[in-house]
């Protein structure tokens, strides 16, 4: 059995980034409650809302659990509450992206399923990402999609 899920450093770090920008949120509204008025307070506060909140959702929604076996792929969402059972061979295509960076590579992988979406994988943020990726190569070859050089 494969799993492959968000990996603790980068969990920690997107949760040290949303209480940064929350605790920040929360300055400027305590300055903005206490009768200060100047309108950078508040193009600042907008600013800290937003990214508290895209932060939020990347943290909470976007945490999601694969485990392959016995040629199924399990995608849970834990804060969803959604789970999905699909076997390999109702995946519709698949493709890794790979591209060069000055800290290495970043690879991403897409799994497209014919019933129900897609997930996507990267090697930074999701643990075993090599296992996943080498299980579908063998599996699921003749559904890889090529990219264009």
């Amino acid at each position: 059995m494969i799993t492959s899920k968000p990996k603790r450093k980068t969990i920690f770090s997107l949760s040290v980034s949303t209480l940064m920008t929350g605790a920040g949120s929360f300055y400027f509204m305590g300055d903005i409650l206490d009768g200060e008025t100047a309108i950078w307070r508040f193009v600042i506060l907008g600013i800290l809302l937003l990214s508290t909140s895209i932060l939020l959702y990347k943290l909470i929604f976007n945490y999601k659990v694969i485990k392959i076996s016995h040629d199924i792929v399990h995608v849970y969402y834990p804060f969803r509450l959604f789970r999905s059972s699909q076997p390999i061979k109702s995946l519709g295509a698949w493709q890794e992206t790979i591209i060069q960076t000055k800290a290495g590579e970043f690879k991403e992988l897409k799994l497209v399923f014919d019933k129900k979406g897609y997930v996507k994988l990267t090697n930074q943020e999701n643990s075993d990402y090599d296992k996943v990726y080498k299980y579908i190569k063998r599996k699921a070859p003749k559904k890889q999609v090529k990219e264009n050089a």
